[in-house]
Formats: C-alpha cells, sequence, structure tokens
C-alpha cells in the first residue's frame, strides 16, 4: 500500500507523489487564471483586434479600476475559503468546489460575448444590462471558486511535509514551476485565439483548462493524497497505523492552544504581509497598465529574419498584424476619392478669399503622400491625414456657399469608412499584445531552479539570507524593473513605439524579484502558521495580495491611464513618471524590509 503520509515522507530523500498531483492540479489553474488576465483589460478597453473580437468599449480608467477590484477580491476570497476548509469542509473538498465555480466562471464570461447586442456597441447596463450582468456572474464565480481553490492547494502541499522537513521549501520551488508552466502557456495559446478569433474562445479555453486540473485532481488525489486536506474532525478507521498516527498529532496541532511562539511568528506573517503588499501594487501593473503599453506603445513587429526561417503555419496563424482592418489597396482607393473630393470642393469656393490660400496649403499636405510609392508611408502619413480631414471639415464649415454641406457630407462619409483607427494591411506582421505576458512565467521556469540551487548552497555555508532579507531583495528588484520602463516610456514617446526589450527586461527583473518573496512566503506560512489556523492565515497572506492589486488597479487608472501622471520627468516623457512613482514604492518598503530583517528573524524562532 502506497503511503504518502507527512510522518513517513521524513525518512524518503524523494519527493512524495502527491506533490506532483498538486502539482499538476495548480499548474491548469493557473492556465486558467492566467489566460483570463492576460485578455480582460484588453476585452474591456477600446482595443479591437478586427470587427470579429470588439472590446467592451470602456476608458482605460475604467478598466483598470475593475481589474483592480476584480484581482482583489480574488486574493481576499482565500480568507473565508481558508476558513471553511480549517473549520468544516477541509483542503480537499474546498479544492474541487473552487474548481468547479472557476470553470463555470469562465464559460459565463465566454457567454457574454455570443450575447452582446454586437461590436462596436459600448457595453453599459443601459445598453446591454443583460450581457454585462452574465460577465459579472462570470467574474464573481471565478472570485468565489479562486476562494475555496487557492489557499486550500497550497496548505496541502505544506501537509506533505513534517516539521522541520528541508525537503519543504525545494517542494514549493517545484510547485511554484508548476504555476508558471501554466502561466506561460495560457497568454500563448488563449491569448492569440482570443485576439484573432474572439475573445469568448480565449474564456471557452481557460474554462476546458480548468476542467484538466479539476480531472487530474480527482483521478490521482484518490491514491497520493491519503490523509491530506481532510476534514478536521474526519476519522478513517482503514488508515494504517502510521496514517493513524499522523492523524492524530494533525489534530493535536490543530486544537491545542496558541503559545508566545506562535504569538510572535503570527506578527512576523503580519509585517511581511504588508511587506508583499508593496511588492504586488507594482507588480501587477503587468496586467493592466503594462499590458495597455504593451499593445499600444511596444514595437510588436516580427522581423523578416524571424519570418523567413518559420513555418508557413506559424508565419500566417501566429504573427498576427492584429491592427489590420481594411486592405491596403482598399484604403488606397478611398484615399483617391477623398483627394477628388477635397480637390472640387477647392474649386467650388476658390472664389473665398478667407479659406482659399489655407484650403490649398491644406490639400497639399494632405496628400502629399501620393507622391511616395512605399506602404509604411502610407501608414505614417494616414493619421495625420485624418486629422487635417478634420481641421479642413470645420473651416469649409465657415463658409456661406450653399452646395459645400453637400459635398462635407460626402466628404465625412468616406472617411467614417476608412475609420480613424484602421491601419492598412501590409506584409509587417505583429504579435499579440498578450504574448509578453509569458516573459514572466518563462523566466520563473528557467530561474527558478537556479534561486533554489543559490539558496541551498549559502544555506550550506551558513549565509543564506533569512526570510525577511529575501522580502527585501524583492522589493528591491521590483523596483529596478521600473526604473528600466522609465527610458522605454521616453522613447515611446518620442518615436511612438517603444523596442520590445524594456519590456522584457522589466518582467525579468520583476520575476527575480518574485522569486525572492513569492514561493518563499508561500512556504514561510506553512511553517509559521498554528495549524489550527493555517489555511485562515494562508488566507491573509493572500488578503495582502488582494489589498494590493485593489491600490494597483487604482493608481494605474488614476495614474497610468492617457498620457500618465507628470510630476518629476515631464509631459514629454510620457508614462516615465507613473512608472518612477511604481518604482519608488517598493524601494522605499525595501529599504524598511531591510532594517527589520534581523529582528524579524529573531521573532520567527528557527523557522525562516
Amino acid at each position: 500500500m502506497t503511503n504518502n503520509t507527512p510522518d513517513i515522507q521524513k525518512f524518503s530523500k524523494r519527493h512524495p507523489a502527491g506533490l506532483w498531483v498538486l502539482f499538476t492540479t495548480e499548474m491548469w489553474e493557473r492556465f486558467a487564471f492566467y489566460a483570463m488576465r492576460a485578455i480582460l483589460v484588453l476585452y474591456l478597453v477600446d482595443v479591437s483586434t478586427s470587427e470579429q473580437t470588439p472590446g467592451f468599449g470602456w476608458s482605460e480608467a475604467d478598466a483598470y479600476k475593475l481589474y483592480g477590484w476584480y484581482t482583489g477580491l480574488v486574493y481576499f476570497s482565500p480568507l473565508l475559503g481558508g476558513w471553511i476548509a480549517d473549520r468544516f469542509l477541509g483542503q480537499r473538498c474546498c479544492v474541487v468546489i473552487g474548481a468547479i465555480l472557476m470553470a463555470f466562471g469562465e464559460f459565463f464570461l465566454a457567454a457574454t460575448e455570443l450575447i452582446r447586442v454586437g461590436g462596436g456597441v459600448k457595453i453599459t447596463m443601459t445598453v446591454d444590462p443583460t450581457a454585462l450582468l452574465i460577465f459579472y456572474i462570470g467574474l464573481g464565480l471565478m472570485i468565489l471558486g479562486n476562494g475555496f481553490f487557492k489557499p486550500c492547494i497550497s496548505v496541502m502541499v505544506g501537509q506533505l511535509y513534517v516539521p522541520g522537513d528541508k525537503r519543504r521549501d525545494a517542494a514549493f520551488s517545484i510547485f511554484y514551476m508548476g504555476i508558471n508552466i501554466g502561466a506561460f502557456f495560457s497568454p500563448l495559446i488563449a491569448g492569440t485565439i482570443a485576439e484573432k478569433y474572439g475573445y469568448h474562445l480565449g474564456f471557452i479555453i481557460a474554462g476546458i483548462g480548468m476542467i484538466c486540473g479539476l480531472i487530474s485532481f480527482t483521478m490521482f488525489g484518490q491514491r497520493h493524497l491519503k490523509g491530506i486536506g481532510v476534514a478536521p474532525t474526519k476519522r478513517n478507521d482503514i488508515f494504517t497505523p502510521e496514517e493513524q498516527e499522523a492523524h492524530e498529532k494533525t489534530v493535536y496541532e490543530q486544537t491545542r492552544p496558541l503559545v508566545k511562539k506562535d504569538w510572535d511568528r503570527i506578527f512576523v506573517i503580519l509585517v511581511l504581509s504588508i511587506f508583499v503588499t508593496a511588492f504586488w501594487v507594482s507588480f501587477e501593473q503587468a496586467g493592466s497598465s503594462l499590458n495597455i503599453f504593451a499593445k499600444n506603445n511596444t514595437n510588436r513587429h516580427v522581423s523578416q529574419y524571424a519570418m523567413n526561417y518559420s513555418p508557413e503555419f506559424v508565419v500566417r496563424n501566429l504573427y498576427l498584424n492584429n491592427e489590420t482592418v481594411v486592405e491596403y489597396h482598399a484604403v488606397i482607393a478611398r484615399l483617391k476619392d477623398l483627394e477628388d473630393q477635397a480637390q472640387k470642393l477647392a474649386q467650388q469656393i476658390a472664389d473665398e478669399p478667407i479659406v482659399k490660400e489655407s484650403l490649398s496649403a491644406r490639400i497639399q499636405r494632405l496628400f502629399s503622400f501620393r507622391n511616395t510609392t512605399g506602404e509604411q508611408d502610407v501608414i505614417e502619413s494616414y493619421p495625420e491625414l485624418v486629422k487635417e480631414s478634420a481641421r479642413l471639415q470645420e473651416n469649409l464649415q465657415n463658409t456661406k456657399e450653399g452646395d459645400i454641406p453637400d459635398l462635407l457630407k460626402k466628404l465625412k462619409e468616406i472617411e467614417v469608412s476608412l475609420g480613424e483607427k484602421s491601419t492598412p494591411k501590409t506584409e509587417v506582421f505583429t504579435f499579440p499584445a498578450t504574448w509578453y505576458q509569458s516573459v514572466n512565467a518563462f523566466s520563473i521556469v528557467i530561474f527558478a531552479p537556479i534561486f533554489t540551487l543559490i539558496w541551498i548552497t549559502l544555506a550550506r555555508y551558513g549565509i543564506e539570507p533569512s526570510t525577511p532579507t529575501k522580502f527585501a531583495l524583492g522589493l528591491l528588484l521590483v523596483s529596478a524593473s521600473f526604473l528600466v520602463m522609465i527610458p522605454g516610456a521616453i522613447e515611446a514617446k518620442i518615436n511612438g513605439k517603444a523596442a520590445a526589450y524594456w519590456l522584457v527586461l522589466c518582467y525579468l527583473l520583476a520575476t527575480w524579484g518574485e522569486l525572492c518573496l513569492s514561493p518563499v512566503g508561500l512556504s514561510m506560512i506553512t511553517k509559521l502558521a498554528p495549524a489550527r489556523l493555517a489555511s485562515f492565515f494562508m488566507g491573509v497572506w493572500f488578503m495582502a495580495s488582494s489589498i494590493a492589486y485593489i491600490l494597483a488597479g487604482y493608481l494605474a487608472s488614476y495614474f497610468g491611464s492617457g498620457d500618465g501622471i507628470t510630476f518629476f520627468l515631464g509631459a514629454k516623457s510620457g508614462l516615465a513618471d507613473f512608472f518612477l512613482l511604481m518604482a519608488i514604492i517598493p524601494m522605499i518598503i525595501g529599504f524598511v524590509a531591510l532594517i527589520l530583517a534581523p529582528k524579524l528573524k529573531r521573532m520567527m524562532h528557527g523557522a525562516g
């Protein structure tokens, strides 16, 4: 009989099979969550990839606020879910409930797109209350499901190991890699399909991923998670003597009174929760302001070299010109129409001295690109053409000629048919903005083993940093990641687009910070929290993230939307001042963490 109880595992050098069950389940759950996270803000704002994939039409500020509240409640709900698991249902049952709710939530989000009134319409409670209600129900199910799922599966990882087992931190690093394998593939798969074929398909793929995780957990959990995650008062007569002994120890730990050491450790959890709040306030810009920056302000062109050596399937189906709305040659034809109408209009009012000189100069500027032959010249001239055309109409509307209004109307109709936000189709391919979301996960998969090796090596020589010191390093690294974005923002403001490497470097530094803080924090909770309150304090840990995510949404809304805030570098620097603000917050808290680290280490009583 396979025995995976904590008491037996202390004699083994290998990790228990139950770890791989939890690894796989969490991988699929994170696939579902990060798929939805990658496309949520893009879906909400007026960023449409084609007529088949319209957004909600919301402003960036409103989208950031909703994103902040959603992610905040996602990480607040584990406080309730953890309490229910500790007191009544046990972690295993709550994981199943959470997975079912989240799968339904993804499918409700997909249903929103299927029942909405149509593309090009801003979705509000007045315009389309049914679609908006379905959308909110989907978000609500995701929030509730995550509350049951997230704290419980992390606690079950800790329950696989007895106190003092040196494999515990390594187990959480392995578990954390499972999280990020799912997070890596979801933006590439679900994000690409969502941007090209429809957001509802992205949500459906996310829901299918959650179902895969549920199947994996229920199929293999019964065999490899015996005695793990059961309800607190449950007794099982088929336990072996070793399993029964381990279960009795667990029951004792869940009922004994708290002592001073417990209260000291609880204090450390609360202080470090404040530190982690400062970290996620900046880090979580990845799903909101940095996501929009990637979409609107980053050069996502795929080099001709990469296209030459890529399979045809990849070129045509993955390197997407997502902004294409109209064919290039159709645009040229329509612009020629617009030019002809403007010339006729100039002849009609040639005797009007007020506008004659202005009109001639404007028409010459408007259509100067007609002398060029390259498609790129047309692309660059088109936005200016639209602006100048609007100014031209405003001038002409002041004239008294009777036939001018009809020509103006026709001119406007042609302009509307082009669409102010359209970009002529060319052979310049761009990759979806959601692909940037995979950089963080890919970096974790690559660097998590390296960081684990570093901690093990330092521990061997007795110089491994304490948990509070690792937190301080994480805060300073995420601060550095936003300092890197300052020149990127300036470049985007000056040139229209920032090079891709700024955002990639930002995510890389933030990832290193995350590896110093997040997996270490999960392990810390299982070591410091009293057994009777383990899931509750895991919920407290996630509540700190909840507060951070809400703050992150509001900071992005007030200071990071549009042209951003200006307080030091100025308006000519674009979002540089906002990124500076996101660097300052974790930097200050990081230095505070360094100062407090020795005292906090003593209060951990050897657990960190």
